[in-house]
């Protein structure tokens, strides 16, 4: 048995021994024994927990969209906000003419430097 279990596994295991020993079954019963007792085949029994273990996936891999989607959303409106938030500086940009500003800041450092050389 390996050594790394993970948290999921260990839970299974733990419910598994937990529900054989509420049937009165051994702990180290094998599908064989465990099929007979349900009244089906192996091979029904283990199309069965195929099915199951294809669930538990579909379930996650919703689980995780569902995950993805309020992350988007989330990013959308935080988008929005900033992108608010960046037209109201362009805005003030215009309104302070900021561009003249600096403008007239450049052409008179460069007259300055010009008078030091």
């Amino acid at each position: 048995m390996s050594a790394s279990l993970t948290p999921e596994e260990v839970a299974i295991i733990i419910r598994a021994r937990r529900l054989l020993k509420e049937k009165g079954l051994s702990p180290d019963t094998n599908v064989k024994v465990l099929c007979n007792e349900a009244g089906i085949s192996r091979k029904t029994g283990y199309q069965w927990e195929k099915r199951l273990d294809q669930a538990s996936q579909d379930e996650s891999l919703q689980k995780e969209l569902d995950n993805l989607k309020a992350d988007h959303e989330k990013l959308k409106k935080a988008y929005d906000d900033v992108s608010w938030e960046n037209e109201g500086r362009k805005l003030a940009w215009e309104i302070h003419e900021v561009d003249a500003m600096i403008a007239e800041k450049k052409s008179t450092m460069a007259s300055h430097k010009k008078k030091k050389r």
